[in-house]
């Protein structure tokens, strides 16, 4: 089960005043809006974007060097530096039996990386999920998360309120091929695109209520998949549609706007399997600004 986030004001500053050792894996950005608040500095500090496997062993024996007894393992950052802690955490206490802390402060709310206990590592260039790691906290601090662009903060909802394809796919399945459908756990991912698409305004000024809307969504999609056991509830055609796009032109899209605009071409091709209309869902898209045009 996910771990449920903690919100509040700058408790990326409180939590880490509070610790006397931690090693701490970030990216130059989210850290120079830290440091400057803390009073009690890392015992190691790493700037990681590198996730390709071996990189993440060698940066481990690194890690347990400097490792002491009690000591604590943070993660400030996007998807990139939440996956590096998350796979150290997993690494270092599956290869040594070393049990360390993990808390994660994402400073940016694009992907669900933070909440998601697989973790996400590049083998032969190819992105491959491996490992578990279950962080003792998750902070959501609106301060933090508001310093970075709003536009990337919104980016998100698009791998969330993909649900409202998915649904459809799943009815189409189970008359095509006789899937199962569960309606109890259908209903619940219905409930997570509405109330979204209720929160638009905030999510598109990203306020301290629409970021809460956001990681609620991300939360409440990620229990979702876990209970189900794949990710059926939350994505479908429009992510395969993305993978084909990108395989044929060899091209790379920003991911929100692409899954955006193939939501609304699979709606349309569901035709009376469609969950949710296309213009109601092209207007949110256009009510939080994002770009979804061709």
């Amino acid at each position: 089960m996910a771990e449920k986030p903690i919100f509040g004001n700058w408790l990326s500053i409180e939590k880490i005043n509070s610790l006397d050792k931690y090693i701490l894996v970030t990216m130059e950005e989210p850290w120079k809006i830290i440091e400057p608040k803390i009073t009690h500095k890392p015992i190691f500090l790493k700037f990681n974007n590198n996730m390709a496997i071996d990189h993440l062993k060698t940066l481990a024996l690194n890690f347990e060097y400097h490792l002491l007894e009690n000591c604590s393992l943070i993660g400030i950052g996007g998807g990139t530096t939440c996956d590096a802690a998350k796979f150290l955490a997993w690494y270092l206490r599956d290869k040594f039996g070393l049990n360390i802390d993990l808390i994660l402060i994402p400073s940016i709310i694009s992907v669900d990386a933070f909440l998601c206990s697989s973790i996400a590592v590049r083998i032969n260039n190819k992105v491959k999920y491996i490992g578990e790691s279950h962080p003792k906290d998750i902070f959501i601090d609106y301060d933090l998360i508001q310093i970075a662009p709003p536009f990337l903060n919104r980016a998100r909802v698009s791998d969330t309120i993909s649900i409202t394809t998915a649904l459809g796919d799943w009815k189409l399945a189970k008359d095509e091929t006789n899937e199962n459908l569960n309606q109890n756990l259908f209903n619940r991912a219905r409930n997570i695109a509405v109330n979204l698409m209720e929160a638009r305004s905030e999510i598109k000024d990203v306020t301290e209520k629409g970021i809460k809307a956001l990681v609620d969504g991300f939360y409440n999609e990620v229990v979702l998949c876990e209970e189900w056991g794949n990710a059926r509830p939350e994505e479908g055609s429009e992510h395969f549609l993305a993978y084909c796009l990108e395989s044929f032109s060899q091209e790379h899209y920003i991911h929100s706007n692409l899954i955006g605009m193939n939501i609304l071409i699979s709606l349309f091709l569901q035709e009376e399997y469609a969950e949710f209309s296309i213009d109601e869902i092209k207007q949110f898209f256009e009510d939080i600004k994002i770009n979804i045009t061709p």
